[in-house]
Order: structure tokens, then sequence, then C-alpha cells
């Protein structure tokens, strides 16, 4: 276990040096995120280290393909404040929920959490091959605010999220 604040270089550097050494380098493979959006203050800073931790050195996906898996358990808590998060995390990474079907229960493959009662998700994710060649804004705002993808400073949205959230309201009205 590593102290890791959330937009601290100097933590991501810390975690460089033992994972990179000279006699056995490491590259990380995978990133379990366990409920974590929800302070609006800190969800720039989140999307900042998890953009770091993907990058070169900690990830091969640039130059071999090998992408660091991000896993992030989630539950919504105030979905105003918390979007801006989602929106920005889907230009930087394709992601999608976890799925689940109760074994020989004939069932479909349903999205983890749908049946629960507090909409809980969890998603997998890879940073978007193309996103690698993008200038990271050093504005936090910014970095909310998509600037900085597709090759442009203008201001964009991933709308994922949302697709997922409305497919889990027509699932939840057919039961």
């Amino acid at each position: 276990m590593r102290p890791l604040t959330w937009g601290s270089p100097d933590h991501v550097v810390q975690i460089a040096s033992e994972l990179l050494t000279v006699t056995n380098p490491m590259a990380l493979s995978c990133i379990i995120c366990s409920d974590l959006v929800y302070f609006p203050d800190l969800l720039a800073p989140l999307l900042r280290t998890l953009l770091q931790l993907t990058s070169p050195p900690f990830s091969l996906q640039a130059v071999n393909g090998d992408a660091v898996t991000v896993v992030i358990s989630y539950k919504i808590r105030s979905l105003a404040k918390e979007t801006p998060f989602w929106t920005a995390f889907g230009l930087w990474f394709e992601y999608e929920p976890v799925l689940v079907r109760e074994k020989a229960s004939g069932y479909p493959w349903q999205r983890f959490g749908t049946s629960s009662i507090d909409d809980t998700f969890v998603f997998t994710g890879r940073r978007r091959l193309v996103s690698f060649s993008w200038q990271i804004p050093l504005n936090d705002h910014d970095l909310l605010l998509g600037r900085g993808t597709m090759g442009n400073n203008n201001a964009k949205e991933d709308d994922t999220f949302e697709t997922l959230l409305l497919m889990t309201l027509s699932n939840k009205s057919n039961i």
C-alpha cells in the first residue's frame, strides 16, 4: 500500500520509482477504485491521477497495446455534482459496466447493481489509444470540461454514463 493523494505528482513519481527499478521494472496491470466519486473538488485530481497512472511509464498501451485496466465501483450520491467526472472520464477512457446473471436462472445478463436499490455501478475501462497524443490540461476546470481531448481546446463531453443510466431506467421499469 502506498500513499496516493489525487493529483499529486510527487506521489505518482514515488510509485514510479518503486515500480520501475532497473533490475525488475514492472508496469501496472490494474487500478481498483472503490467509492471515490463524490467530492466535487476532488473529481479533477482523481481523473488527473488516473490519467497519470495509465500513461507511460506505468502503461505500455501506447507502445505495445498493454493497457492498464481501471475498475471503478461507484454509487450515485449527487448525480448533478458527479456527472462532470463521468463526462470527462469517458473522453479519455473506453469503459463498460460489469455484467452479471444468476447461474442457471435463465435470466439475461444485466448490469451489476441493476436490481439493487442503491444504484451501484462497477465499470471496467482502458485508456483510449488516441488519447496518448492529447494534451492533458494543467487546469482542473479545463480537464473536467474536456479541453485538450480530440486534439483541440474546445469544451466537450462523453455521454457513455448517461446512456448507461438510461439503460438502467428501462430495465427497472420492466421489473
